[in-house]
């Protein structure tokens, strides 16, 4: 596989076709800009959102994990919840442990039996 350039990358993660946005989010074999994380964690496309919040070649600012986290989509909350990398705060906790999907609310009952 040819490397793309950052012309390139920026072309797919701005394309006005969801799949294709996505695709670009789940490539590895290059590093987001913070804009063009920013921009992929606000994405309107829920799958966009979650291929972002998915990434662990950074970290998350508290503002984008707490964004993730009452994102209206399950996908996305899921998908932030499952990362390993940030301590939720409090309101986090009470929040996801009566998240209204079960897997949401599995993965913070296993940070709680975690912390005690």
């Amino acid at each position: 596989m040819q490397k793309l350039t950052a012309e390139q990358i920026e072309q797919g993660l701005t394309n006005p076709d969801a799949s294709i946005r996505k695709e670009f989010a789940e490539r590895r074999d290059y590093t987001p800009t913070p804009a063009q994380i920013e921009r992929g964690l606000t994405d309107e496309s829920s799958e966009v959102r979650a291929r972002f919040a998915d990434r662990k070649d950074y970290k998350l600012t508290p503002e984008q994990i707490e964004r993730g986290l009452t994102d209206p989509e399950t996908n996305v909350r899921y998908t932030l919840a499952e990362r390993e990398d940030y301590t939720p705060t409090p309101a986090q906790m009470e929040r996801g442990m009566k998240d209204t999907h079960r897997f949401v609310r599995m993965l913070f009952a296993q940070r709680m039996d975690g912390m005690h």
